[in-house]
């Protein structure tokens, strides 16, 4: 029995070890397999926010191992009200700036921090390269909503109560906004991430990465498609794009600065997006597929301006520019500018109101090539001025006049800069009735069959204006580029007398010089060229020769209905039905331009970089 003992200690001296060495390897199986879930430490809150609740590794038999899956964004930019997002039977969360969006998309904010805090916060993230830059992004997007919102309820207090049937509340996000950003999970799995990168990323399309750009306040730089070089910078943001052989384009979304979203909040309408690529609509556009955009060739309805070559080639096929005209466009020593330049006086003319009534969101991305300098001029002295003229030289239609008149006052009777949506409503209102005008159909009507006839009221319009648009833009393009007066010619004012003025004078030099040389020789020009067409198109009925169609037009519709509002609540009769000259278009288009520039605005920085076509591209794109 003694000799026993010892045969027993090393018994269970063997068993401890080999239980050690069995537990040993087990352990060693279990860190092997757990090692194969390659990715699983680099999906966690630091990188991912709150999605990295989402990760979870799954084992595959059929290759004994783990594999890891996370839920990743798709991000894309559609109205509030879509139901159909990129990935079948996901959840569309719309990024609106509420607790339960945040909390839906697994986002933060800081519109509940106090201001010192949010700064410390913002240096930090500014030095943090660990979170997700698609996290950074979706933030920014959450933020934008929210104080932009906030911004907009300020707005309304310091106007005070509601008067002249403004609502009490600003436009509810859900039932005016045309524009938002929407996410939908999608399951991922790290097997199919390429090895040159270390984190999830995000999904997205070219066309939307660019449309969020725009609505951020952050303008393109860089985007050169040749050597895949992208870099788009603004509002304390940056973003940084490349390829990778692996993957495709891949963009990095950082914060370096301070950011606001006030009143350089972009308006967030549908038709946005086409300004983001250079596409102008206009309000002689009839109805498209809001849902696929495509680019359409240049028309009436649509104005192609990303660069001087698409605006010259843009006033030949469009409005029917002749060659001295349009050449000026691509010609170095070219002028076309003035106060400010000739694109955005086209834009203030014919382009659609894509301000939101009653709301206090005026910012616009630009789409044409370039720069906004409003502070080298004045739109409410320029105004002012228009009202001076105006008055002096009333055109023919007392109606028209009168209306103008009437908004003229209600525009001025409000400060330049003031608060509130009162001046902004006095704008909108007043672009309504030019669009009656301009169209000859009241805003309550929708685009008809009856209205796509050749000889409708509307199509007869449609050509009188443009008619007058096309005799404006020679007259202007010619004058300002014009050699300089002799000593023996008669004294006329020409643009060079705008240059020699002070900045005081030179907004009433600007609309002396329209309404005592332009205006006449548009309106010559313009009833010359309509006079030339007819006498080519056979004889019609009821229209007769000449300047006989035009006034057809000008006849407007017979049942027109009373919808318009004034300044003060009242109803005015429409302006449809209106019967006006070539002379009043001319004054309509004047003032619609001085009012729809006073209502949008545009950032100085901003400039239309050539990617047109890219309009509604679904090239994928990946956020890291």
């Amino acid at each position: 029995m003694a000799g026993s003992e010892p045969e027993l200690f090393v018994a269970i001296a063997a068993l401890v070890v080999s239980i050690v060495a069995l537990t040993a390897t087990f352990m060693q199986v279990i860190q092997q397999y757990y090692a194969s879930a390659s990715g699983y430490s680099k999906c966690n809150e630091r990188v991912m926010g709150g999605w990295a609740k989402s990760k979870c590794r799954r084992f595959s038999w059929d290759e004994l191992r783990y594999e890891v899956q996370f839920e990743a964004p798709v991000i894309f930019v559609s109205p509030p009200s879509n139901k159909d997002g990129p990935v079948p039977n996901a959840p569309i969360r719309v990024l609106d700036g509420t607790d339960e969006s945040k909390k839906d998309t697994d986002t933060t904010s800081n519109s509940d921090e106090s201001k010192k805090e949010k700064a410390a916060k913002e240096r930090i993230h500014t030095a943090d390269n660990e979170t997700a830059s698609w996290l950074l992004l979706l933030n920014a997007i959450q933020d934008m909503e929210a104080f932009s919102r906030e911004w907009q309820s300020e707005q309304y207090q310091i106007q005070g109560p509601p008067v002249n049937h403004r609502p009490p509340k600003p436009p509810a996000f859900k039932d005016h906004h045309t524009l938002a950003v929407a996410v939908q999970r999608k399951r991922r799995t790290w097997d199919t991430m390429p090895s040159s990168v270390s984190r999830p990323y995000a999904t997205t399309t070219i066309c939307h990465l660019v449309e969020m750009m725009a609505v951020l306040g952050v303008y393109w730089k860089e985007f050169d498609r040749n050597r895949d070089r992208y870099r788009a910078e603004g509002n304390g943001f940056v973003l940084m794009g490349e390829r990778l052989p692996d993957l495709g384009l891949i963009f990095s979304f950082q914060l370096y600065g301070m950011f606001s979203f006030g009143d350089n909040r972009v308006i967030p309408v549908d038709d946005v997006k086409e300004l983001c690529f250079g596409f102008v609509p206009t309000i002689y556009r009839g109805k498209v597929n809001r849902r696929r955009l495509v680019a359409e060739p240049p028309s009436f309805g649509y104005l192609q301006m990303a660069t001087r070559r698409d605006i010259s080639e843009t006033l030949v096929a469009a409005i029917g520019c002749n060659k001295n005209t349009t050449q000026r466009f691509t010609d170095e020593g070219g002028k076309t500018a003035h106060l400010f330049p000739l694109s955005f006086e086209i834009l203030g003319m014919i382009a659609v109101t894509f301000h939101i009534n009653n709301s206090c969101f005026t910012c616009l991305p630009n789409p044409t090539p370039d720069r906004w300098k409003k502070k080298s001029f004045s739109l409410r002295k320029i105004l002012e001025a228009y009202r001076r003229f105006f008055e002096e030289q009333p055109p023919n239609n007392l109606a028209v006049n009168k209306r103008i008149a009437q908004h003229i006052q209600e525009i001025l009777s409000h400060q330049e800069n003031a608060a509130g949506v009162a001046r902004l409503q006095a704008l909108h209102s007043a672009l309504d009735d030019t669009d009656e005008v301009l169209r000859a159909r009241a805003n309550s009507l929708t685009n008809s069959s009856d209205g796509n006839l050749p000889d409708s009221p509307q199509q007869l319009r449609r050509q009188m204006v443009q008619d007058v648009l096309r005799s404006h833009i020679q007259e202007v393009v010619r004058l300002l580029n014009e050699s300089p007066s002799t000593p023996n010619s008669p004294q006329m004012s020409r643009f060079e007398d705008i240059d020699e003025a002070s900045p005081n004078d030179g907004n009433d030099v600007f609309m002396k010089l329209y309404f005592e040389v332009v205006r006449q020789q548009v309106v010559k020009l313009a009833e010359r060229c309509a006079k030339r067409r007819d006498s080519f198109s056979p004889w019609r009925p009821g229209n007769g020769r000449g300047r006989t169609a035009a006034q057809t037009a000008a006849n407007g519709l017979e049942d027109s209905e009373v919808t318009p509002e004034s300044p003060d609540g009242r109803e005015m009769p429409s302006l449809a039905d209106e019967r006006v000259s070539y002379d009043d278009v001319w004054c309509v288009l004047i003032f619609r331009m001085i009012c729809w520039l006073m209502l949008h605005d545009f950032d100085e920085r901003d400039v239309q970089v050539n990617k047109s076509e890219l309009l509604g591209s679904r090239m994928p794109v990946y956020i890291s």
